[in-house]
Formats: structure tokens, C-alpha cells, sequence
């Protein structure tokens, strides 16, 4: 017996269906994250990527929950130099994102703090291959990778406690991956990093029939270098407050960049893509993956490969 494409979809509608325990009806099926609930919560909050996005969303109105280890300097800094009743609107909650019961605690802080669960969530959380925990160094301790607990286990983890709480209050929402153009290539100096990212793009792409019932929009942004001159020094103060990536603060990534060749984007470019994401809800269907390149991007989508502007 062979089935159709049309009927495959639908096959896959109604199963996802039993699988959230909801009852979609035609006005559930094809529905947009609810703009009314700004409340966001972000891990790896405290620096870098997704310190630069809570800036950005802070600006149009949301509450923020930041969740991390701890907060960079630079985070401090912003949150001390917000107005009273603005800052109100950004709480840090300190948490490691390898433990599965801190981050289920994190969306019930988000309740306390704001009156709601999240409807904004960036697992933004990530680590490079340290030397500690690579798979070159033979120095695991704890019969597991830390790079997988992190960048892969913990988005994952945590995309699931976000669809139960949306779900179960009935809101929509939106889930914004930050994934890295390794997934698009192949490491033999970083096998694990690069493939934790290849896992969380297929990652991406799989829950995107989420957004035909429950209204959750699961997308990522996957920044990476480009080949151009890069005019300044190679000084890692210098990288710290430039280019602002993991990959130039470790020693031991640096060493495999060339500054003559390789030139990461800075955060803040990398968060206006997620917010590309965010917004531009016609133009980047669920599941994309967007490859952020200055002014241009490539979004890879469930359904192939395209290009588009970041505007």
C-alpha cells in the first residue's frame, strides 16, 4: 500500500495531536505565537549571543528571565543602567543547564517573576570543545560530554518543558535555537561541538510540524565565519570585546582561526537575525535555520535551502 504526501501529513497531523493530549480544531492548526504574553526566558543569558537578543527584545517590551551560571560584567553593567520600573522587567536566576530539574525550576520561576510561563524561550546556552572534555584529551571523568549535556541535551530538554507549559496553559509560542554553520560542515579537531550542532539543525527542522496545532514555532539562527580581511590585531582583548564569540575567547579554538581569513559575527549581528526570526513570521517558515552573513542570510527550511534578506 502506498501512501501520499497529502496523506502522510495528515497521518503526522493527527498523531501529533495524541502526542501534545490536545484536540486540534481548523482554527488550531495553522495559528501565530501569541504576541499579547512577552515573557521570554533565555539561558546563557548572561553573555555573549544571547545577551545581545535579551537587549533587543528588552527594547520592545518584554519580561526577561535570564537564566545562567552567572551574569558577565557587561550584563551587570546593563541591567544596573536600566530605569527602575524597566529593570523590573529583567530577573537573573542562576542555574547550570546540564541538570534537568533547574531548568523545569526555571520556567516555574518565570511564573512567579511574571505571572506566566514563558511564550519567548532561547536554549542559548553553549560551549566550544574544551580541552577538559574533548574527544582528543581522554580527561572524561563522568563516563559522558559535557559539550553534548550542553549544546545539545539541554535545547532539546528544554524545547520539550516549554511545548508541556505552552500547552498545558493553551498559549503559542515561539522557540529560537541558536545552532552554528559547523552544521553545515564536518570537524576532524572538533567532532564533538560540530556534531552537537549537527544534531540540534536536524533538531530544528524535526519539530517543525509543532506549529501546525499547538501554534509553537520552533526556528534557529546558525552563525558563523565568512572569509574577509579583518583589519585589527590578533589580541584576544581585542577579540573579547569585538567579536565577542566562545570561539575566540578559548585559546584553544582561537589557535585553529586565521584572523586574516575568519571573521565571526558580532553578537549583536547574530541577534538581529533571531529577531528576524521573531518577527518575519511569513517569510521564515517553522524549522528554518537561519545562516546570518551580514546583510544576507541563508535560511535552510524543512523543505530544502533557500536565501533570503535579514532586512
Amino acid at each position: 500500500m502506498c501512501i501520499s504526501s497529502a496523506d502522510h501529513n495528515i497521518t503526522s497531523f493527527y498523531a501529533l495531536s495524541l502526542i501534545l493530549h490536545c484536540s486540534p480544531s481548523d482554527d488550531e492548526r495553522i495559528t501565530m505565537p501569541n504576541t499579547l504574553q512577552q515573557i521570554a526566558l533565555v539561558t546563557g543569558g548572561g553573555s555573549r549571543i544571547s545577551v545581545a537578543f535579551v537587549k533587543q527584545i528588552h527594547r520592545i517590551g518584554y519580561s526577561i528571565l535570564i537564566a545562567d551560571l552567572a551574569l558577565h560584567p557587561s550584563a551587570s553593567a546593563w541591567i544596573e543602567s536600566l530605569q527602575p520600573e524597566a529593570s523590573q522587567r529583567v530577573v537573573f536566576f542562576q542555574l547550570d543547564v546540564a541538570d534537568w530539574a533547574q531548568l523545569e525550576a526555571s520556567f516555574n520561576r518565570c511564573v512567579a517573576s511574571f505571572g506566566c510561563v514563558p511564550t519567548l524561550v532561547v536554549p542559548g546556552a553553549g560551549v566550544f570543545e574544551p580541552s577538559s572534555n574533548s574527544f582528543w584529551e581522554d580527561q572524561d571523568q563522568d563516563s559522558r560530554y559535557k559539550v553534548f549535556d550542553i549544546n545539545l541535551n539541554h535545547p532539546i530538554k528544554t524545547t520539550r518543558i516549554a511545548v508541556r507549559k505552552l500547552v498545558e496553559n493553551n498559549l503559542q509560542g515561539t522557540i529560537i535555537h541558536i545552532s552554528s554553520i559547523a552544521a553545515q560542515r564536518s570537524s576532524i579537531i572538533t567532532p564533538l561541538y560540530t556534531a552537537s550542532k549537527h544534531a540540534l539543525s536536524s533538531f530544528i527542522r524535526e519539530m517543525a510540524p509543532l506549529a501546525e496545532i499547538p501554534g509553537i514555532r520552533v526556528v534557529g539562527v546558525a552563525p558563523g565565519s565568512k572569509k574577509s580581511p579583518f583589519s585589527l590585531p590578533f589580541d584576544s582583548n581585542t577579540f573579547h570585546s569585538v567579536v565577542g564569540s566562545p570561539l575566540y575567547e578559548k585559546r584553544e579554538a582561537a589557535k585553529f582561526l586565521d584572523p586574516e581569513r575568519d571573521y565571526i559575527l558580532p553578537p549583536e549581528a547574530v541577534a538581529s537575525a533571531m529577531m528576524t526570526l521573531l518577527r518575519q513570521l511569513d517569510e521564515y517558515e517553522p524549522g528554518t535555520v537561519l545562516l546570518p552573513r551580514d546583510r544576507m542570510a541563508k535560511g535552510v527550511s524543512p523543505r530544502g535551502f533557500r536565501a533570503a534578506g535579514t532586512g
